[in-house]
């Protein structure tokens, strides 16, 4: 039996659920492939479910875990019957399986191409659905079809996060803006700056970005927004941002957690505007339901992402970078081996203090 080294997570709290230690080396069955995880990105979601906020969704029988969703890597090895890989291939690692990857019969939601809805859903690297083994372990096991090639010119680094960039192309398919409407994003973490490049890559100029701190704003500035606002230097940012644009067509809401930004967007989008909720929340939150339809605002979920006019997002979010359309390297600000796995969590957890927007594993 061969081992790989991984950090491993046994449910309690970071730090003290985490050790790096060896584990089983997958083996690919027939339709699958091994990759050995070149890249693995910190997401948010990793931090949640650390954090204890999301704990509670993970069946006991998934413990222990390797996290890690967020992966670009090298074929090391290939399961019977697949012919469209070989060893040594550069890959982006799309982790959502579905009923087609999984050898089910489709589901409704698969059906209607909405496969990121699949009721046998498996992820890699996220517990709540199923023990795949992520990217903080050395090796990752993915169905073929969930491969996708890496042209030469992208490295490891930003295939990683073409996770992020797909949903951020999956919110903006969601919200189907015009060129001309006027646009705020309400955070300016990884993932609101992915739908910044995105809305960018479709023809959308007028976005402005609401960011907690200053760096964060910062990096939607160089990305493409026409303005932004800081709340920790402007308390009273909505109210001034509100003063300023009059109201928003739309706004995508890129922050979760425990924040109030979906009321926030209530007060800032026009009557008949979108608000677009792509950040995952961990608690309970109120919302004032008589001027949300009183202005007949629609509030609409954009929850990772699946297909699009045939095509899946994953793959446009790869044309995206691959033809320099969205800029993935800048968002990456610390880089770790997996042996540092204590430092580099810090820093995601840390962000302010470490000014972090992606953390990434590489070896």
């Amino acid at each position: 039996m061969q081992k790989m080294s991984a950090i491993v997570w046994d449910g309690r709290q970071y730090p003290q659920g985490l050790k790096l230690c060896n584990v089983e080396k997958p083996e690919p069955p027939p339709g699958w492939v091994l990759i050995r995880n070149r890249a693995a990105g910190i997401c948010g979601s990793d931090l949640h479910y650390l954090s204890g906020a999301m704990v509670h969704q993970v069946p006991k029988r998934n413990f222990p875990a390797v996290l890690g969703h967020e992966n670009a890597g090298e074929v090391v090895e290939v399961g019977q019957g697949v012919s469209e890989w070989k060893v040594g291939d550069r890959v982006a690692a799309e982790p959502i399986h579905p009923c087609r990857a999984l050898g089910q019969t489709l589901c409704p939601a698969c059906m209607a191409g909405q496969y990121h809805l699949c009721k046998h859903l498996s992820f890699v690297g996220i517990p709540a659905n199923h023990l795949l083994s992520g990217g903080y372990g050395e090796f990752s096991l993915y169905h073929s079809s969930c491969l996708f090639p890496l042209p030469p010119h992208i490295q490891f680094e930003e295939a990683a996060l073409l996770d992020v960039l797909a949903c951020g192309v999956h919110a903006a398919n969601i919200g189907q803006p015009s060129p001309k409407d006027i646009v705020v994003i309400l955070g300016c973490g990884p993932i609101g700056l992915c739908t910044l490049q995105t809305l960018r890559a479709i023809g959308v100029r007028n976005i402005i970005a609401v960011a907690k701190y200053s760096f964060q704003a910062e990096a939607a500035r160089l990305l493409g927004a026409c303005a932004t606002f800081c709340l920790a230097e402007i308390p009273d940012a909505v109210l001034k941002l509100r003063n300023l644009i009059g109201a928003a067509d739309q706004v995508y809401e890129c922050v979760g957690g425990s924040a109030d930004t979906v009321e926030q967007g209530i007060e800032i989008c026009r009557r008949g505007g979108k608000i677009i909720v792509l950040g995952f929340f961990t608690s309970f939150r109120s919302i004032n339901l008589e001027a949300l339809f009183l202005n007949e605002l629609s509030i609409l979920s954009a929850d990772g992402y699946s297909m699009h006019s045939m095509q899946r997002e994953f793959d446009i979010a790869l044309g995206l970078l691959a033809n320099g359309q969205a800029d993935l390297k800048s968002m990456i600000t610390h880089k770790f081996p997996r042996t540092a796995w204590q430092q580099a969590l810090d820093a995601a957890f840390q962000r302010e203090v470490c000014h972090s927007l992606k953390v990434i594993f590489n070896e």
